[in-house]
């Protein structure tokens, strides 16, 4: 599964990385997740199979909705407490829920 995190310079959510991939192996899942920039998700997003869009940049949720909606399966705007609190295990269990009804 891969999971990609947008945010405003890719390097905030590095923390919240660890956890979620740590919690996914935990769930028994293999998760590939990275933290990317805004301007730099072209080369991840063909292969993204949940695209979490950081508080910092929800404002852009629309614009990530109308060009990738075809092609990546959950797009979902994080929580801003659960981001803050990096609470991985509130984020990826939502998502994977939305990630399961879609497949």
């Amino acid at each position: 599964m891969v999971i990609t995190l947008v945010c405003n310079l890719g390097m905030s959510t590095s923390i919240l990385v660890d956890k979620l991939v740590k919690y996914a192996g935990e769930k028994g899942i293999d998760a590939d997740v990275e933290a990317r920039a805004f301007q730099r998700i072209e080369d991840r997003i063909h292969q993204t199979d949940i695209l979490l869009i950081g508080p910092q940049v929800r404002f852009m949720a629309k614009q990530f909705e109308e060009k990738y909606a075809g092609e990546v399966p959950v797009i979902m705007t994080m929580d801003m407490s659960d981001y803050a609190m990096s609470r991985a295990d509130k984020i990826f269990d939502k998502a994977y829920e939305e990630y399961q009804k879609k497949q």
